[in-house]
C-alpha cells in the first residue's frame, strides 16, 4: 500500500491532476461568469429583467435564471462525460 505522499510522486498521479485542471479550470470560469453576468445584470437593468416574455407571466429575469440552471447541468453533464473517459482510467492506473 502506498503512502499518500508516494502517491503524489508518481507520474500517473501528475498526470491525473493535469488532466483534472485542464477541464476543471475552464468550467469554473465559464459558471464563474455567467453567474457573475445574471447578478451584473439584475443590479445594472433590473427594468428589463422584469419585461415580460411575449406577454405572459414568464419574465426575461426569470427565463435568464433558468438558463443559468440548465448551463449548470450541461457543465455537469461534460464534467462527467470528461471524467469517464479521461479521468477514470488516470485513476485506475494509480
Amino acid at each position: 500500500m502506498l503512502t499518500p505522499e508516494q502517491i503524489r510522486q508518481l507520474p500517473e498521479y501528475h498526470a491525473l491532476t493535469k488532466a483534472r485542471k485542464k477541464i476543471l479550470i475552464p468550467l469554473s470560469i465559464v459558471i464563474i461568469l455567467a453567474y457573475f453576468a445574471l447578478v451584473a445584470a439584475i443590479g445594472f437593468f433590473p427594468q428589463s429583467l422584469g419585461t415580460s416574455l411575449g406577454g405572459g407571466t414568464t419574465s426575461v429575469g426569470v427565463a435568464l435564471g433558468l438558463g443559468l440552471i440548465l448551463l449548470c447541468f450541461v457543465i455537469t453533464g461534460l464534467y462527467v462525460s470528461y471524467a469517464n473517459r479521461k479521468l477514470e482510467p488516470l485513476i485506475h492506473q494509480i
